[in-house]
């Protein structure tokens, strides 16, 4: 290779490095208020409030420096000093503040690990003095704590006083890794952190940021600090390149704020980002860095409220349970013991297909076989928001709400979902549309059932809309249709009836209303193509979510006798036409949930639930996508 082409390639890499760094910033530009006055802050790697003084700001140095921390001004003015007596500055990392029990705290986070090689590492907790020239302060206590499955580099902590816990990000996981451990030690032996999950909301690096990252020394993505306000409801976390700024729904638990999409603030060409903590209030937040009088930044995050709803729709593939109904068509799934009568057997045999025939004589679909299914259904969910599930799910291929409820209560009973949505329809195999939201509904949900006057005799094989509005957190509203439209073997005269009714419904909403509309629509990209169903009934009333995103998602179903995928699963919005709130769908939020590993076959398409082996999950993938309100001004 040429040594032109070395220069050429590094260049490019440095490129895509610099277009990873500078993510678009929500419009927000962080103001420089000063420089550290003080020479001997050369690395200051953690910044706290003062909880006790408006216009205070507490600071460490990093590793290798005396065990003092500074007190700075809002303007990076030295203000004070003191030293923690009996504290080791191993490799101080982050600082935080906070109240307990009506007293103000420092917590200085010895938590640095570069090469991963420490046993454990110590929180040191100290009664927050007032700001004077010099002085010295009495450790009031330490926690030695050890992190599960060994040691992590982390350089961000701070507090949820709340829960009385100090949390912990770290550093080089890809995603990184969130850990809890309690402020106060029952004992004085090491604790071992709780690893809550991971903070998927951060930026990803592709193999090439990754790759040339050591020769440039740039890990530009790498979280070095995190802070939370004073109220517990907001918090920042700060990398190399970017502050990203969360806040906290009602009911919400951190590791789900802190999935939720934040506003990102670009740093620009300030270097060695280090330090980041809220001032005086919830929407001022500042930062500095490891260099000697490195600049002070402050920023306003005082942009319009913006909310996001996550949306995901799922054809769950036969959720039923194994009572028999005498009303549904649901002799398959009963245990083996019940599939013994003559007459059980004879209507078996009357079905034309092998599998199908196969399956309602000898599925034996105890108890087990559906806690399985359960629990394979409950995976899939907990793939969105890093584990918190989406806020609200439309389902298709669902007996009753009977057993929807079993799989909110006995599988999800930790993500906060209301009991769930679903009105009896009339097909004949007895599954019907359903919904599961966390947010409260506003009214009775109503069952719009699905008239098709010129196919009478096919009146069995058809499911209405499942209609139901939502009140949200910005006090919108939200009108849900959950659809599951005929399928593709019967004729596309009745699909687009049942484009049409949806039509009608969403004509029929108030003005301040948003909608969207979900589920199974049956539109195999083969008709799509051939009659041009979406441009003709849809896009004139709805925006599409994989028109805008998910350009490399082929489908949610695959036709292996055509080679063929298609979008049979979809996300309709549209926006409310008055009111207060502005509404649209985030583009890179919309994405097929495919990660959990059953739910893929060896061809890499839909691995649908095999009832007797009790593989796979379901023949279709869900598709989730993040709603995106903004108050108006």
């Amino acid at each position: 290779m040429r040594s032109s082409d070395v220069v050429v390639g590094i260049l490019v890499l440095l490129s895509i490095a610099a277009c990873g760094a500078a993510a678009p910033p929500d419009g927000i530009v962080p103001e420089v208020v000063g420089r550290l006055e003080d020479a001997r802050i050369r690395e200051a790697s953690g910044l706290a409030r003062s909880q006790q003084q408006p216009g205070v700001l507490w600071l460490i140095n990093d590793n290798g420096a005396k065990e003092i921390v500074h007190a700075i001004d809002h303007r990076g003015a030295r203000l004070g000093e003191f030293d923690l007596k009996k504290a080791s500055n191993k490799d101080w990392e982050d600082l935080a503040s906070f109240r307990l029990d009506g007293k103000p705290y420092l917590m200085v986070a010895d938590i640095g690990d570069n090469d991963a090689k420490h046993d454990h590492r110590t929180l040191y907790f100290v009664v927050e003095p007032t700001p004077k020239k010099k002085g010295k302060e009495k450790l009031s206590w330490q926690l030695d704590f050890a992190y599960p499955g060994g040691p992590r580099d982390a350089e961000a902590a701070t507090v949820d006083v709340d829960n009385q816990r100090a949390l912990i990000l770290s550093k080089r996981d890809l995603p990184p890794r969130l850990y809890e451990v309690p402020l106060q030690p029952e004992a004085e032996d090491t604790r071992t952190a709780t690893w809550l999950g991971t903070v998927n909301s951060l930026h990803q690096p592709t193999r090439q940021e990754i790759a040339i990252a050591p020769s440039i020394k740039d890990w530009f993505w790498q979280p070095v600090g995190m802070d939370i306000s004073a109220d517990n409801q907001a918090a920042v976390i700060l990398s190399y390149r970017t502050v990203y700024y969360f806040q906290r729904k009602a009911g919400q638990t951190w590791l789900e704020a802190l999935n939720s999409k934040p506003s990102r603030v670009s740093l620009g060409n300030f270097e060695n980002a280090e330090s980041v903590a809220f001032g005086d209030n919830k929407r001022t937040v500042f930062v500095t860095g490891e260099n000697k009088h490195s600049r002070l930044l402050r920023i306003d995050f005082n942009e319009p409220v913006v909310e996001s709803v996550t949306l995901m729709t799922f054809n769950v593939q036969n959720l039923f349970d194994n009572i028999d109904d005498p009303d549904k068509d649901d002799k398959a799934y009963l245990p083996l013991a019940a599939k013994q009568s003559e007459a059980h057997i004879a209507a078996c045999n009357e079905i034309p297909v092998d599998d199908w025939r196969e399956e309602c004589l000898n599925l034996d679909w105890s108890d087990a076989a559906l806690d399985h299914k359960l629990e394979i259904l409950a995976q899939t969910f907990r793939q969105v928001a890093g584990g918190a599930g989406a806020d609200i799910i439309t389902l298709q291929e669902v007996e009753n709400a009977s057993i929807l409820n079993r799989l909110r209560t006995e599988k999800l009973a930790d993500l906060g979902y209301q009991p769930a949505i679903l009105l009896e329809g009339t097909d004949a195999r007895g599954i019907d549309v359903a919904i599961l939201s966390k947010y409260a509904l506003a009214g009775e949900p109503q069952l719009q059932p699905l008239e098709l006057p010129d196919f009478p005799e096919r009146a069995g094989d058809t499911r209405g809309v499942l209609q139901a509005t939502f009140t949200l957190p910005d006090e919108s509203l939200l009108t849900v249709f959950s659809v599951h439209f005929p399928a593709p073997y019967h004729p596309t005269e009745m699909r687009i009836a049942a484009y049409e009714h949806l039509t009608s419904l969403l004509d029929a909403l108030p003005d301040n209303h948003h909608a969207f509309a979900a589920g199974d629509f049956n539109t195999t990209s083969t008709e799509d193509q051939r009659e041009g169903l979406l441009d003709a009934y849809a896009r004139p009333h709805w925006t599409i979510a994989h028109d805008l995103g998910c350009d490399d998602c082929e489908g949610s179903y695959y036709y292996g006798r055509d080679s063929n995928w298609s979008f049979l699963d979809m996300i309709f919005f549209s926006p409310a036409r008055g009111g207060k709130t502005t509404a649209q769908i985030r583009g890179d939020s919309v994405e097929i949930a495919n990660r959990y590993p059953p739910q893929v076959s060896k061809n890499s398409t839909p691995e649908h639930f095999h009832s007797q082996e009790g593989t796979g999950v379901s023949d279709h993938w869900p598709m989730i996508a993040t709603i995106e309100l903004t108050k108006k001004q």
